[in-house]
């Protein structure tokens, strides 16, 4: 694999899967907060605040799942990279 596409590979799962996770893991903060005060809980009053800390756990590891894409596409990508010289050939390792 080229550096080039590694590199748009990784900028590219971080626009598509690392911001939507930032995203998910703010609602997951900001629904901890609203476990906190006792009006805001969430928009159904039949609610409880069980239902409310299930679905902020939920954004969590949806959250971090998501995060954890671009950071290992990156990993790998630049790993496989690494075996090819800056000219785009394989190193062939010497005789022995």
């Amino acid at each position: 694999m080229k550096r080039s596409t590694a590199m748009l590979a990784t900028i590219l799962t971080a626009f598509l899967c690392g911001l939507p996770s930032v995203i998910l893991l703010c609602m997951g903060v900001l629904a901890m907060f609203g476990t906190q005060v006792p009006d805001v809980m969430a928009q159904n009053p039949d609610s409880t605040t069980q239902d409310v800390m299930l679905g902020a756990g939920i954004f969590f590891c949806v959250g971090f799942l998501l995060l954890l894409i671009p950071l290992l596409v990156g990993f790998f990508s630049f790993r496989m990279s690494q075996n090819e010289d800056w000219m785009g050939n394989e190193i062939i390792p010497p005789p022995s």
